[in-house]
């Protein structure tokens, strides 16, 4: 008998099959080299190209900003000299010396008219003969040089003359000339030049520098066309540096532009981060080469284990399913093979006694009876199942008292002491989650708000956490507690604008307001209730500590706002939250206070504290025009929003206070954001566009508003409703108080209205907001459907919040109320038919979803 070989039996088993290895790991090194060599050079085309070109953008853009700043600055003086001029020259005395043009007369006139010009180096009042102009020779008259004499002549001949500068001994000057007419006697006429040290121009220039070098330029044009410039003011330092990134802005009505050069602190402030870059590009690529990696190592894993499953399972019948595709021809393959085996053996009977051996024990795992598949269904199952089991712990309550952007129902059905309770304990594990130790309560003056105010802190003390009892106050002096205190998170027990039977929450964390998806995972982690011990650190519950944050808040605001003249109004708190701190604040800015409902009651027994309705106005004003007060000012339940009234008794809408309140802030910021929502006038994004602004339209709801302005650094914002948000000099929160505030402060520096204020804004037809009754569970599946079905062919349709339609003449609104069970809808257009028509347009649509809905328009 002869041996077998052994060499030869190796490789019978084998199946002549050599694993020669090496490929995946020079495929994975292949694309690792690939991956990295791309990124380093992305990374080295961002440094090398893209960041300078970025860097140098942002620097001009900032350069180019100061320019306008300055240009606007000096504009506006000059404007005021002119105002200065001009209300001079209507002295009695001033007017007496054009009518008797006698030397004497005019040299005292010109005396007394100093007087009003600290500032100024001379000033020639100048009388025109009867022909209208003057007999002038350089040296007469007290002028200075031909410069002035010119400046004469032109504005005598009623052209409009710009500012002139000039050297004269050594220094620069300025000259102003403007013609004035007495106004009784027709052609007595007089011209009057003042004359001004260039200096006073560099103080004001000084405004920015720190930042940089500012230079006042007179520009000059050749017989040929070609210009050039002459510096006349300058303030500030700026080295060569800055010099590629020097901006200009021109002075409207004037022959000067501003030389803006950055200095070296804020181009090293601009500069971006270079370290910061590479330490980038480097945890990139080290994530790049680690992903890679782990990619390599799942996907070997992965070969082996389906490779595995394939041999275990190549005699089943079961459908198998494979997560590498290319691994399923294989596995087909395999199955074919084991079959035909099976065929074979039962054609040879050599050997059956094979065959007769144990089946507990296989030779190899082709031939294993264990089903992976089944094993790993099995487990998918009994997951399930236990998922069907959770805990049931919850209790029920009215889900959709969870709302937009803060908790509200009936204050009896709906807020039980169980469930504010949750909210209080859920709110905790938030302000714990996010660092706080110390947490905020007030609350409003409805009868509810004491026993809600208790279950609240009842559920935060759970939590662990210490409460700031600040008591019954407006709610944004809840949102001033959240800067002021070393404390940002709160909660604001309020109705709001609601009827009083209402009540609810407004929740803050963070300093930041908590909208949709806060106020889910708040009723998420009621409905979970995962634990009832204290989620302290040292498992105990905290203690509540009381402080009165009023005196704060009005010293805040009297600090930041100045009325120049003190004004009398009328403020009707409507029995809410503001009855005592509003009449209080205005009385400290020096104003003439009327109180009218200030004094809290929770029955709201005057009117309800919705002061976006303008029926609620009525008697507010009532009592202006009897008081003939220059303004009148009401709030909601809880101040958040404001209402204004005229001296003639105009109701104010919001858009029209936005736009005044815009034209002051854009004036000071150009190019600043102005936020405001969907229910607005079309012509408020046209006068902040005008006044160099960027009006940015958002969805309808407080905490909505502030979201954008926080992200998008607006200096002020503003909805409908009332809701006013300056992000200039106060936290970008919404203050009714500070609001009227503010304004109260722009009418005591001008010499107009508010009524004449509002007749210089564009303006249009337009509606008030109209509710429309729909039920809560309604409400949002017929706007669903609205936005479907409707159709408008003329009209230029926004989806931001509802469906607002612009048209030619106009436009339209419809939109799901967040804060009750309604839909809104406004209209304006540019005279009443117009809006009419686009009213109709809107109900013909409306009935296509909703024919059985009354609307009142």
């Amino acid at each position: 008998m002869v041996k077998p070989n052994k060499q030869k039996i190796g490789a019978k088993a084998s199946q002549n099959i050599a694993a020669a290895g090496g490929a995946l790991a020079l495929f994975i090194g292949l694309g690792l080299s690939l991956a990295v060599l791309s990124t380093a050079l992305a990374f080295a085309y961002l440094a090398k190209v893209e960041l300078p070109e970025q860097e140098a953008r942002q620097i001009r853009h900032i350069a180019q900003a100061y320019a306008v700043q300055e240009a606007s600055s000096l504009h506006n003086l000059l404007s005021r000299l002119h105002f200065r001029i001009a209300s001079a020259a209507l002295s009695p005395l001033a007017l007496q010396s054009i009518a008797d043009s006698s030397d004497m007369d005019l040299r005292v006139a010109e005396k007394a008219m100093m007087n009003a010009f600290p500032e100024a180096l001379s000033l020639r009042l100048l009388p025109l003969d009867s022909m209208g102009t003057a007999n002038l020779r350089e040296g007469k008259h007290g002028l200075r040089n031909h410069i002035e004499i010119d400046l004469v002549r032109r504005a005598s001949k009623g052209e409009k003359t710009a500012p002139e500068s000039f050297q004269f001994d050594g220094r620069w000057l300025t000259s102003l000339a403007q013609v004035i007419s007495h106004p009784h006697i027709q052609d007595r006429q007089a011209v009057i030049i003042v004359s001004f040290d260039n200096a006073e121009f560099s103080k004001q220039l000084g405004l920015v520098e720190p930042h940089g070098k500012s230079v006042l330029q007179q520009l000059y044009t050749s017989h040929s066309g070609s210009q050039s410039s002459q510096d006349i003011a300058t303030s500030g330092q700026a080295s060569s540096r800055g010099e590629a990134y020097q901006a200009f802005a021109t002075l409207p009505d004037t022959h000067w532009r501003i030389a803006f050069t950055p200095s070296d602190s804020l181009l090293d402030s601009l500069r971006i981060n270079r370290k910061a870059f590479y330490s980038m590009a480097a945890v990139t690529i080290a994530g790049v080469i680690l992903g890679l990696l782990s990619t390599a190592l799942l996907l070997q894993g992965r070969l082996r284990k389906e490779s595995k499953l394939l041999l275990a399972t190549a005699e089943s019948r079961r459908p198998l399913s494979l997560t590498l595709a290319e691994l399923a021809p294989l596995g087909r393959q395999l199955r074919r093979l084991t079959k035909n085996m099976h065929v074979i053996s039962e054609t040879k009977p050599t050997q059956k006694a094979s065959s007769s051996r144990d089946s507990s024990e296989p030779s190899s795992l082709l031939y294993q009876k264990i089903d992976f598949i089944d094993e790993a269904q099995a487990d998918d199952e009994t997951h399930k199942t236990r998922s069907n089991h959770a805990d049931d712990a919850e209790f029920a309550f009215s889900e959709h008292v969870f709302r937009a952007y803060d908790i509200r129902g009936n204050a009896d059905g709906e807020l039980s002491d169980r469930l504010v309770q949750g909210i209080g304990r859920a709110v905790g594990e938030l302000a714990l989650e996010h660092g706080e130790q110390q947490f905020i309560v007030g609350y409003d003056g409805r009868l509810s708000s004491p026993r809600i105010r208790d279950g609240i802190s009842k559920g935060v003390l759970e939590a662990g956490l210490d409460i700031i009892d600040i008591g019954l106050i407006p709610t944004p002096v809840m949102y001033f507690a959240t800067q002021h205190l070393n404390c940002h998170s709160g909660i604001m027990i309020t109705g709001s604008h609601n009827p009083a039977s209402d009540n609810g929450m407004k929740i803050v964390l963070q300093r930041e307001t908590l909208a949709a998806g806060a106020i889910q995972d708040i009723r998420r982690r009621i409905n979970a209730a995962a634990s009832t011990k204290p989620l302290s650190k040292n498992g105990q519950t905290g203690r509540i500590i009381k402080q009165d944050l009023r005196p704060a808040y009005i010293e805040r605001i009297v600090s930041d706002i100045a009325i120049a003249v003190p004004l009398k109004i009328v403020i009707d708190a409507g029995n809410g939250a503001t009855s005592e701190l509003a009449p209080r604040l205005f009385q400290e800015l020096g104003c003439e206070v009327i109180p009218l409902f200030c004094e809290i009651d929770g029955h709201f027994p005057n009117h309800p504290p919705d002061s976006s309705n303008e029926d609620n106005l009525h008697s507010l004003v009532s009592v202006v025009q009897a008081e003939n007060a220059d303004l009148g000012v009401a709030f909601d339940g809880d101040g958040d929003r404001v209402a204004l009234v005229t001296r003639t008794g105009r109701i104010v809408r919001a858009d029209s206070l936005l736009m005044l309140l815009a034209q002051d802030v854009v004036s000071r910021n150009p190019g600043a954001d102005v936020v405001f929502d969907v229910k607005c006038s079309r012509h408020l994004a046209e006068l902040i566009t005008e006044h160099g602004g960027r009006p940015i339209m958002w969805k309808t709801g407080h905490a909505l508003m502030k979201q954008k302005i926080s992200e998008t650094g607006a200096l002020l914002g503003g909805e409908f409703s009332g809701h006013i948000f300056f992000g200039e000099r106060w936290f970008g929160h919404d203050d009714g108080m500070y609001a009227a505030a503010r304004l109260a402060e722009i009418l005591s520096t001008q010499d107009q209205s508010l009524d004449e204020a509002l007749d210089a804004l564009p303006s249009s037809v337009s509606t008030p907001e109209i509710l429309l009754p729909v039920p809560e569970e309604k409400k949002f599946a017929l706007m669903q459907n609205f936005a479907r079905e409707a159709h408008f062919e003329d009209g230029k349709t926004s989806t931001i919040d509802g469906i607002r339609v612009d048209f030619s003449s106009g436009w339209g609104l419809l939109r799901a109320s967040n804060t009750s069970a309604a839909l809104t809808a406004r209209f304006e257009a540019d005279s009443h038919e117009e809006l009419l028509a686009i009213q109709q347009v809107f109900r013909e649509q409306i009935a296509k979803v909703a024919p059985d809905l009354q609307l009142p328009f």
